[in-house]
């Protein structure tokens, strides 16, 4: 009976020091980005790992603790960078994600954001381990081995996960040793989640560097509605339905926030449309067919837009520009022992602490 009450005052203290370190650091959390849906979504999925896992609450919110840690490592690593994320959203069963709103100039960049993760998780599980060792709460123990998993796991050089981003700074080579673990891995863990992420690295690998349509021109289509007013001389500039003709554009990148835009422009209307956030380079532009329509604000000309269009190197799943793997031998170096370092730590911790099974006394609620 004492044991009980040691171990529920050791989970509320636990609790509260938790409570208490996010409540602490709200101010600079929020500083990141809106984290309203970060703290909803880490609910949700805690819930469904209670409820669907039948994990224990206290193991669930351990969990969810962990990968928030993990994903926390990327954000402050991108902002070192000085490149804006989104806050973590956490999908239940498959863990969280951030997205970066602006991609990495360079390997090295990547692979400094990659690490992020990792890093700070590890930092996490020790600290876990430590209070469980220092506290005596046992749960703690499998919460910090599913930490140390996670980011061993993240670690594996197959893309999109952690080191398949972090060996872009030391090999490409890597990714094939990646295949071939990789496709192990799925056969020994008989894991789906595994196997589908390893089927969308090949599906990368092949379309980013073997695939000919990556060198093939898209075809993007868009509608835009035009106030007639804007045309002058009605029958000269209104072109014909089924009349398709070749339209003027602009392409260029703004110097301070690295913004490419295409500006497409008409004869008659001048300025016409505005393609945005595409980073290759547009071939062609030309106008299809204009229908006029009325709507509540009154008549207006659709005019149907279709553009041949070369995708850029930062739009592929998988750079293949040699320029952005351009990395110094000291660095490559230095991310190489890095990764080997926190690799083998990782192992020898969840070998170390996998001794303890999750089945038993450690696992109370």
């Amino acid at each position: 009976m004492g044991n009980n009450q040691r171990k529920n005052k050791s989970f509320r203290g636990w609790l509260g020091g938790v409570g208490a370190l996010i409540a602490g650091g709200i101010p600079s959390i929020l500083k990141l980005g809106k984290f309203g849906g970060t703290l909803i979504s880490m609910a949700v999925s805690a819930w469904a790992y209670s409820l669907v896992l039948q994990f224990p609450w206290s193991f669930s919110i351990g969990l969810v603790i962990m990968i928030f840690i993990h994903e926390m490592g990327h954000v402050w690593a991108a902002r070192r960078k000085g490149l804006p994320v989104s806050a973590p959203a956490f999908i239940p069963f498959l863990g969280a994600l951030i997205m970066m709103k602006k991609q990495p100039r360079d390997a090295a960049t990547e692979a400094y954001i990659a690490f992020g993760g990792p890093l700070l998780g590890t930092v996490g599980a020790s600290l876990t381990y430590l209070l469980a060792w220092w506290t005596g709460y046992e749960v703690l123990v499998p919460v910090a081995l599913v930490g140390f998993f996670i980011n061993l796991f993240n670690l594996l050089p197959i893309h999109p996960l952690d080191g398949g981003r972090i060996v872009t700074a030391i090999s490409r080579w890597l990714w094939v040793a990646g295949l071939i673990l990789g496709l192990l891995l799925v056969w020994v863990l008989k894991s789906l989640l595994l196997l589908l992420i390893w089927l969308l690295f090949a599906f990368q690998l092949w379309d980013s560097h073997l695939s000919r349509r990556r060198r093939q021109a898209r075809r993007l289509e868009t509608t835009v509605e035009v106030d007639p007013a804007r045309f002058p001389t009605r029958e000269l500039s209104l072109p014909a339905p089924g009349e398709p003709r070749d339209l003027s554009f602009v392409q260029y990148c703004s110097l301070g926030d690295r913004e490419h835009v295409c500006d497409v422009y008409d004869p008659g209307v001048g300025h016409l449309h505005r393609f945005e956030g595409f980073r290759g380079a547009f071939q062609e532009i030309r106008l299809l067919q204009t229908e006029t329509k009325e709507t509540a604000d009154g008549p207006r000309v659709r005019m149907k837009l279709e553009a041949r269009y070369l995708r850029g190197a930062e739009e592929q799943m998988l750079r293949s520009d040699e320029e952005y793997y351009a990395v110094s031998p000291w660095t490559r170096l230095g991310y190489g022992l890095a990764y080997i370092g926190l690799a083998g730590f990782l192992l020898f911790m969840v070998m170390v602490v996998g001794r303890f099974s999750f089945v038993g006394p450690q696992m109370v609620s």
